[in-house]
């Protein structure tokens, strides 16, 4: 996979957790995905068409899920209900706008389906493309509990 498809979505995630949620995050090693499951609890995907085609997805644990939902709609969830899966898909389709801007921006038209939040562990994905599944790991900081969250994506 082509690094100009990568940088894209390192810079859209770093800027919405820092602009939108006030959420500093460290980016842990880089790898490729030996299964096709979730890898977290709660994950919103988005899959494109075009130029290019392929899937992203960003998946946290349910407490990083919690704490997200809190720090984007300023209230407390007791659970990962309607309202805290409808903030992830909301998450999931501006990072992947901003990602997507950039990578037009580079000559290629791709076209979005709307997202799509997924909630449980290690559920099985199916992954439009051959090519390999990049996933970033990254962790954060809210008031002192740590945060922890994937993402995924893989374009031909």
């Amino acid at each position: 996979m082509d690094a100009a498809f990568v940088n894209p979505y390192l810079v859209a995630v770093q800027n919405v957790f820092t602009t939108m949620l006030g959420i500093q995050i460290s980016m842990g090693k880089p790898g490729l995905k030996s299964d096709k499951l979730t890898s977290g609890e709660v994950t919103g995907v988005m899959g494109f068409a075009g130029d290019k085609k392929g899937m992203f997805s960003i998946s946290f644990t349910k407490e990083s899920t919690l704490q997200v939902y809190k720090s984007m709609i300023g209230e407390e969830a007791q659970g990962v209900g309607p309202e805290v899966v409808d903030c992830i898909g909301e998450l999931t389709n501006i990072i992947s706008g901003q990602a997507r801007v950039q990578i037009e921006k580079l000559g290629y038209k791709l076209s979005a389906a709307l997202p799509t939040v997924i909630v449980g562990e290690k559920v099985e994905m199916s992954f439009i493309t051959k090519v390999p599944v990049v996933n970033l790991p990254f962790t954060f900081q809210v008031n002192g509990t740590q945060g922890q969250f994937y993402l995924d994506f893989s374009f031909e």
